[in-house]
């Protein structure tokens, strides 16, 4: 780490413009995560089995690209740093490329409205890895400081809220009839901009801050293995893993929960009409209010108690408040007698987001310290290798949930369409959705957290043994 990185602190000015870009790299985030499995079924007509398999197979081609990206701008030297260079460049093309994906030609087949998103999702999906495992590995870069990288990220989880909120509570309201009705491609040309300038601003802001040292040639297969070593880093990004497969769950059926377990209740009454008016966008508000709320939270227990104990408490509370959303819900019994309680809906949506923000900030801000660990210990440069394994549970998880929820969902007999979702499906697939986006995220949050404490303690005892 070069002298101009290395001290214990940085300016306000550079943490909060570090941490905007994670506004514009959430835009994509809810782009893959939640609108385009949406996209394929609501409105193009695709069935859930292969909008499933598109989506996870563009995501699997993430999981083989991180790691590569690491190590690529671990080797990149010269006047603009490792890792700037892809953010900059990257920018551009992840904007463009969001568009084309939802520029789907109105006359193409199923087949072919599949292969047209697949493989434009697929390219964005690359430009989105150019900017993401270099931009996370500049945190490493930038302050040897815990506590620094606590702040860091609790500036970055902020940003990603309002990216998050733009895009996943604003969008549904501009392609919704009663909004705007723009296509999906023209309301993604309302963000590319958003997502440029916010993650230039970022990399522009933290060039001097940038590491220009020469960076020794290693094989790729080295840095795996020094990442490999870390024992408690594998730990984390596999427990990380089975918890982002869970909650992707919850962001892949928001959109159809917000039409047929809420909506398609009959509801009356002025939280009724909040709803009706935009559903899934005020579902998204509602999660993301709670994120970013949550955020002083969370930093300010794991001052208190440290990060790991803060974690596990916030994963446990995590599935305690699906468990209650579950009961909240309506079944289809309910909905066909007219009833819901659209009031703790509203509250479980909300304590839903608060937990998310642990999610968020707790394994972000533990992912660089247990990287030091590897840095001080390496004759070579290894952010850029670690950065991009340390995504590859989550993109596992984001790979492997919209495959399985689909298949679920066809299982039951879940309706597609083409009209944004304007149909009658039965009630065993809405049955099927609601303890499916509640209780399997539910039970991967418990599971997670005994086997965390398990496997960090044995990785800690190994690491100690020098083995």
């Amino acid at each position: 780490m070069s002298d101009a990185s290395a001290g214990p602190r940085l300016p306000l000015s550079v943490k909060a413009a570090y941490g905007l870009a994670d506004m514009g790299i959430n835009v994509f985030v809810i782009f893959k995560g939640l609108l385009v499995f949406a996209f394929l079924v609501q409105f193009s007509g695709v069935d859930p089995r292969l909008a499933g398999w598109v989506t996870s197979a563009v995501l699997v081609i993430d999981v083989i690209t991180d790691p590569l990206m690491g190590w690529l701008s671990d080797r990149t030297g010269g006047r603009f740093g490792r890792r700037h260079p892809y953010i900059i460049s990257g920018a551009v093309l992840m904007a463009v490329l969001m568009i084309v994906t939802f520029a789907v030609p109105a006359d193409l087949s199923e087949a072919a409205s599949a292969i047209w998103v697949f493989f434009f999702f697929a390219l964005g999906s690359i430009a989105f890895t150019m900017i993401v495992i270099p931009y996370g590995s500049l945190s490493v870069e930038l302050t040897d400081s815990p506590q620094e990288r606590a702040t860091m990220t609790g500036w970055r989880m902020a940003a990603a809220g309002i990216g998050i909120l733009l895009t996943g509570g604003a969008f549904p309201i501009l392609i919704n009839p009663n909004g705007l009705a723009l296509s999906h491609a023209m309301a993604m040309t309302v963000y590319a901009p958003i997502v440029i300038a916010t993650i230039w601003i970022a990399a522009f802001s933290t060039l001097g801050h940038r590491n220009t040292d020469p960076v020794q040639a290693v094989r790729f297969s080295q840095q795996v293995g020094a990442a490999l070593r870390n024992r408690r880093f594998v730990v984390l990004t596999l427990i990380y893993g089975v918890q982002t497969f869970g909650i992707a769950f919850i962001t892949l059926g928001i959109p159809f929960a917000a039409a047929e377990l809420i909506i398609s209740t009959g509801a009356t009454g002025a939280l009724a009409t909040v709803w009706v008016l935009g559903s899934f966008s005020t579902a998204f508000a509602l999660f993301i209010l709670g994120s970013m709320l949550s955020q002083v939270v969370w930093v300010t227990l794991s001052k208190v108690i440290g990060k790991k104990a803060t974690f596990m408490g916030g994963i446990v509370y995590y599935g305690i408040v699906l468990v209650g959303f579950y009961l909240v819900l309506p079944s289809s019994e309910a909905m066909a007698a007219g009833t819901t309680n659209l009031g703790l809906i509203t509250l479980f949506i909300f304590l839903i987001g608060a937990a998310n923000g642990c999610y968020q900030q707790l394994p972000w801000s533990m992912m660089p310290d247990l990287v030091d660990w590897s840095a001080r210990r390496e004759n070579f440069k290894v952010e850029g290798a670690f950065s991009g394994l340390w995504l590859l549970g989550q993109k596992v998880g984001n790979a492997l949930a919209p495959l399985v929820l689909g298949q679920l969902l066809a299982l039951y007999g879940w309706i597609s369409s083409t009209n944004g979702g304007d149909v009658t499906q039965l009630p065993e697939a809405v049955d099927a959705l609601r303890w499916a986006l509640t209780l399997i995220p539910a039970g991967l949050m418990f599971i997670s957290v005994p086997l965390y404490v398990l496997f960090d303690r044995m990785a800690i005892q190994a690491q100690e043994a020098g083995r």
